[in-house]
């Protein structure tokens, strides 16, 4: 065999690994051809690269389906998370977040036995951000691969309000869709509730963690989180509430997950961190708490949640108790 030939040779074999790739990856036998000639090499070239192609797609496709819930604080997401858990053989990991540090607090440090990531905080371990990404993203893959394993599903509640309602700006780091995105499938589900009645319970509840403080600064970072959400993806909490068993079927469909009506008799039964709103065991509307006259200010003056008023359906005063 001559040395001009070997270039040729090693590309037939290269070739040949490429098919036998796609053959197993993905379930299908590839056509044998008759033997390439020398005088055909860049047609062997184009075949091969169209090969590389083919297992870089069916690479993509063949990635494991991963559940998000997205919501702000204060909007309903608790219930909703408490219903999905009671569906048939879904796992819910709740509030779940690589590097948020709302749970340390200060001061004193908090007995986290196996939380590593805060650990490696408090021992001031360098470049801990990274660390936690990284740690947060085996955590999840380890889980998600059990999970199946058991015949489950998981499904994660991000905690959103990490990313957008914390600090003078929206978080620069990855969020949990895009920390996880390289390894499986996101279907994200997002719920909502009018900013009205979210901000006023966060105000109650005097989580203050974003500055500046303001009905608009909040509109304006709602915006922010809807922003890459496809619209049939989101769900408002108000007509979540006023038909539970319809919605929670359109829900299931996003996520593709089990649906079963019994989740209504057993949602209640379900621990779930988060839970700071009104509790019970019947899903229903309720009236809007007393708006305070400065808040109803705000809310006229309010241009971000016109925008949002508009687009979701929700009142555009919205000065007035329900």
């Amino acid at each position: 065999m001559s040395n001009s030939e070997l270039p040729f040779v090693k590309l037939q074999q290269e070739l040949q690994k490429a098919m036998s790739t796609i053959e197993a990856s993905s379930g299908f036998t590839v056509p044998q051809h008759r033997t390439v000639e020398s005088t055909e090499f860049p047609m062997a070239q184009s075949l091969l690269a169209r090969c590389e192609e083919i297992v870089k797609k069916n690479k993509v496709q063949s990635k494991p389906a991963l559940r998000v819930l997205q919501h702000f604080a204060c909007s309903g997401g608790t219930l909703v998370s408490k219903c999905f858990a009671a569906l048939p053989n879904v796992y819910l990991l709740s509030e779940a977040h690589p590097t948020s540090r709302l749970h340390m607090g200060e001061g004193k440090a908090k007995f986290l036995p196996s939380d590593i990531a805060s650990q490696a905080r408090y021992a001031n371990i360098p470049h801990c951000d990274e660390l936690a990404n990284t740690l947060f993203k085996n955590s999840i893959i380890e889980t998600a691969n059990h999970t199946e394993r058991l015949g489950g599903h998981l499904l994660i509640r991000e905690h959103t309000h990490s990313d957008y309602c914390v600090g003078q700006g929206v978080s620069s780091q990855p969020s949990v869709v895009e920390l996880l995105d390289s390894e499986f499938t996101i279907l994200r589900l997002a719920t909502i509730r009018d900013p009205i009645d979210a901000f006023h319970s966060l105000s109650e509840n005097k989580w203050f963690h974003f500055e500046p403080y303001t009905f608009e600064e909040y509109c304006q970072r709602f915006l922010k989180f809807i922003n890459p959400i496809d619209d049939e993806n989101i769900i408002r909490y108000e007509d979540f509430v006023a038909a539970p068993m319809e919605q929670m079927q359109i829900m299931s469909r996003i996520l593709a997950l089990p649906f079963d009506e019994s989740f209504i008799d057993t949602f209640s039964l379900f621990r779930v961190s988060g839970d700071s709103g009104r509790s019970g065991t019947k899903i229903e509307p309720r009236p809007r708490k007393t708006i305070s006259d400065a808040f109803k200010k705000e809310i006229e003056e309010s241009e971000s949640y016109n925008v949002i008023a508009t687009k979701f359906g929700y009142n555009s005063k919205g000065v007035e108790n329900d």
